[in-house]
């Protein structure tokens, strides 16, 4: 006789009958008949959720011939959930108020796990049970798996997910208006705040930022340099930072190279790739609090005299075992650009000693960060130079074998930097980094503080239309600039109440008051107005979508400071002299087009050219919109903004890996990733479809055996019977040429104040040409950070598309064999089972060591 372990510890007999009762009981409350589609063989000891599990995969397979089979693992996960947390049998519980009672009783039981004065705000608020049918089953196993949900003392589920949001609404407003506002938003998936807000609010830890910027100095520990960001000073920073749930990015380049003298010791410097290992390694012991994998970026300025052991750490045989838990950027500056693309004839490019301009110049370590081909070097700080076009060459080499490493463009990513050279806290403000996943540029200790906008939300139920201006008219766009300006509150109510532990983190960011409002679903909103993500409409969409949301949010920023008041070096940022910053932005890269331009191809050529004429185009139609819905024009806003605005920048565009998947839509600004894919996790391989593919290809009879397979096969409809438009339609990320992935990012970030997380994704026959142009182009339309990755470069991948024939055969196998479990396991033991499916499924494919967003 075989045993189940329970979460609380005690061991029992398996009872098939007692599991096909459940299995009943979820097929009646969804109004389904199962007809025996969930029988599970155990042959082994196991734990309880691992068997739930087990039965929702075996439901989830058969859901593509029966899809209301996934209504049924939806409800059998729920049903765990509530009687985890409720009660036994609270699925046959009907009324709301019954609900409230006992969402209620379980917030008493988390004393001691949230802060006292959180029970009074939420005892005010009416929650909506309905919110958790919403979900997803993949947003449900999100929820419990991935952290989402509190636990008690003793590890059992604490909440819902009605009674998370409202958490999270109370715990940002701490008023219960302002809750209630917040509560709707979140609950109608049109505000889906970032992962840290679920992770955290009313507790002990009650941080909300997602991600840091910190700089290193080049000494050990400021024990023996006062004042100083040495290596182990910032270690323990971001062990603390990680445990809390956030991710960091640093740069390296104030590190002295390798071999270089030390003179303290009479010894020699093991350069920046060392002390990397040393962050990785802290990354992979602490894990984030074992809420998510740690998510890290690290920089280096194509300068340094280390630059190509950068390059080369993550390439051939390092790919997959070296900083495993780091995505790496090099910092790369137009003078470098220009000389690898042969505007500057001249391709020598100087290397410079960090330690040495410091020591002969006696400037500040940020000052070395900013350095420009105008700055006059000291003969013995340059240390010798590189042909750009060979290093630039090397840069492309690397990423096309294994993704890493990607760039950072310095100058486009300062272009709209509204405190640019202003002195704070001691230093020039220069964003010299960025967070893990490249959407947040910053200065040292920036914090990356997000929530998303649910596009999907925002498309009109039952419209058509042919042209794009008709197709435009299909998008909700006075909702839209609602839901930006509660979002810009939302967000702004949280630089107040977040804390990082941190004192001096914590006052430059209520300084700064840095928020990044961003946006997921551009693609499923894309197929539902049937407009190709590669296509000319897609570019100018998000083009207009993303300039609709920064006026609204800018203008809410505006109001917000004659509420507030603006933040605190307002009088000395580009708003003051009514610069509104992505315009200044856009004026800089498309001058700078100009004088690049012959550079390319003429097909490169003629992809800017018109770029820039929908961008310029955009801010016609931008201030006819604003006419219409009754905002200020761009030329009211610039004199509106002199006024005061509280927020230094606005918005960023994150990955949106977990948010995403718990608002049931596609990540960012992404296209599909795939229409049948493979996920990785705890209790093997999951098969999953993107269901508004099916759907869509469902209603108009176009689901057939045929176009199965051909999906199953490849994730794709490359080979299916099905009409071209459709495919074009809903081609996948590894189908869209690379062009397209370019000319999406550049185009959004057009209107984006910050930075814009987006993988180039090329498929595994794409060329070193390719990423060359794709890097060459992203730098001259103005992209901030670029990631390209070639499907199958790594041996390992969080998502592989398509359903392979020999795993498709593991699949079909009814014989399900569970894993292993100890006899005389314990409740910790069966705890950290709990853990470790958070730790393997909160993994974000488009951030390639973490999630963050």
């Amino acid at each position: 006789m075989y045993r189940v372990l329970k979460l609380n510890g005690s061991v029992e007999p398996f009872q098939p009958e007692k599991l096909r009762r459940s299995i009943e009981r979820a097929a009646q409350d969804a109004g389904v008949e199962v007809d025996g589609a969930a029988d599970i063989k155990v042959e082994r000891d196991v734990g309880s959720w691992e068997l739930a599990d087990l039965v929702h995969v075996e439901l989830l397979k058969k859901a593509i011939e029966r899809p209301e089979l996934a209504e049924v693992a939806k409800s059998h996960l729920l049903g765990r959930i509530y009687k985890e947390i409720f009660g036994r049998d609270f699925l046959r519980v009907k009324s709301d108020e019954e609900y409230q009672r006992r969402a209620l009783a379980a917030f008493e039981k988390l004393a001691g796990v949230i802060k006292p004065e959180a029970l009074e705000l939420l005892r005010q608020l009416k929650l909506r049970p309905e919110f958790d049918r919403s979900l997803s089953y993949n947003a449900l196993r999100l929820f419990t798996n991935g952290n989402y949900a509190l636990r008690r003392l003793d590890f059992q589920l604490a909440e819902t997910p009605s009674m998370a949001a409202a958490r999270v609404a109370t715990a940002v407003a701490r008023d219960v208006e302002r809750a209630r506002l917040y509560y709707d938003y979140i609950t109608s998936l049109k505000l889906i705040p970032a992962s840290p807000y679920w992770f955290n609010a009313w507790t002990s830890k009650e941080m909300f930022a997602s991600c840091f910027i910190l700089m290193i100095e080049d000494c050990l520990s400021s024990i023996t340099h006062p004042g100083k960001r040495c290596i182990y000073d910032v270690l323990t920073r971001s062990g603390l930072i990680q445990q809390a749930g956030g991710g960091v990015g640093y740069d390296f380049s104030l590190l002295r190279p390798e071999g270089d003298v030390v003179r303290g010791s009479a010894g020699v410097a093991s350069g920046p790739i060392s002390f990397m290992k040393l962050f990785d390694a802290n990354v992979e012991v602490i894990k984030q609090g074992g809420k998510r994998r740690g998510a890290q970026m690290g920089t280096l300025h194509v300068w340094h005299p280390d630059i190509r052991k950068f390059i080369k750490a993550k390439t051939g045989e390092l790919k997959d075992v070296h900083l495993q838990n780091f995505n790496i950027s090099v910092v790369v500056d137009d003078a470098f650009m220009e000389k690898a693309l042969d505007v500057d004839k001249d391709p020598n490019y100087p290397l410079v000693n960090p330690r040495i301009v410091v020591e002969k110049l006696g400037i500040k370590p940020i000052e070395v960060l900013e350095l420009t081909r105008e700055v006059q070097l000291p003969k013995d700080a340059t240390v010798g130079s590189v042909n750009a076009k060979e290093l630039f060459r090397e840069i492309v080499e690397g990423a096309w074998d294994s993704g890493d490493p990607g760039l950072i463009f310095k100058s486009n990513m300062n272009a709209s930097n509204s405190l640019l050279y202003v002195n704070v806290d001691g230093d020039r403000y220069v964003w010299f980094g960025t967070n893990p996943c490249a959407e947040v540029p910053g200065a040292d200790k920036d914090v990356c503080n997000l929530t998303h906008i649910n596009l999907v939300k925002f498309v009109k139920e039952g419209c058509s239309g042919r042209t794009l201006e008709e197709k435009l008219e299909c998008i909700d766009w006075a909702g839209l600039a609602e839901t930006a300006r509660v979002g810009v509150r939302f967000l702004d109510d949280a630089v107040d109440i977040s804390t990082t532990g941190m004192k001096d983190v914590d006052e430059t960011y209520r300084k700064i008051r840095k928020i990044g409002l961003g946006v997921m679903g551009l693609a499923e909103m894309l197929i539902k107005l049937e407009i190709p993500y590669a296509s000319w409409d897609a570019v100018t969409l998000v083009n207009r979508v993303l300039a609709w949301i920064y006026l609204n949010a800018l203008d809410e920023s505006a109001e917000l400071a004659r509420e507030r008041g603006p933040f605190k070096y307002f009088h000395q940022s580009d708003y003051a002299r009514g610069v509104i910053p992505v315009l200044k932005y856009q004026d800089f890269v498309w001058s700078r087009w100009e004088r690049v331009r012959a550079a390319y191809p003429p097909e490169y050529r003629e992809l800017g050219d018109r770029l820039k004429a929908i961008t310029y185009e955009t801010r016609r139609w931008l201030d006819a919109m604003a006419k219409r819905f009754g905002k200020p024009t761009l030329a009211e806003l610039s004199e509106k903004v002199k006024g005061g605005v509280r927020n230094s920048v606005v918005m960023s565009v994150a990955p949106t890996g977990r948010t995403s998947i718990l608002a049931g839509t596609t990540s960012g600004v992404e296209p599909v990733f795939a229409l049948a894919f493979l996920r990785n996790v705890t209790v093997g391989t999951l098969v999953e479809y993107y269901w508004p593919g099916v759907e869509y290809l469902r209603a108009r009879g176009l689901w057939t055996p045929e176009v199965r397979r051909a999906v199953e096969e490849s994730g794709m409809l490359r080979d299916a019977p099905v009409p071209e438009d459709v495919k074009h339609l809903l081609a996948t990320a590894m189908e869209i040429h690379w062009a397209w992935h370019v000319l999406m990012q550049a185009s959004a970030q057009q209107w984006v104040d910050q930075g814009i997380s987006k993988t180039i994704n090329m498929p595994a026959n794409a060329t070193k040409d390719d990423v060359y142009w794709a890097f060459a182009l992203a730098w001259a339309l103005g992209v901030k950070g670029i990631t390209v990755y070639r499907d199958k470069s790594k041996s390992v991948q969080v998502i592989y598309t398509g359903i392979k024939q020999e795993i498709k055969k593991k699949l079909a196998d009814t014989k399900i064999v569970v894993k292993p479990l100890s006899l005389d396991a314990t409740i910790s033991d069966a705890a950290e089972q709990v853990k470790l499916k958070a730790l393997e499924e909160g993994k974000d494919p488009y951030c390639k060591t973490g999630e963050c967003g």
